[in-house]
């Protein structure tokens, strides 16, 4: 019981982060995109 908790504690961590460099590189991703386009026009 206790091992399938901290499991399920570890996991929703993991997906927790994942999410959160999702977003941050796709947040990167278009500050990138805007920059270039600013530059190059």
């Amino acid at each position: 019981m206790n091992e399938d908790h901290r499991y399920g504690q570890q996991a929703r961590l993991w997906i927790s982060w994942l999410v959160v460099s999702v977003l941050l590189g796709y947040g990167v991703v278009q500050t990138a995109i805007t920059a270039a386009k600013l530059f190059t026009s």
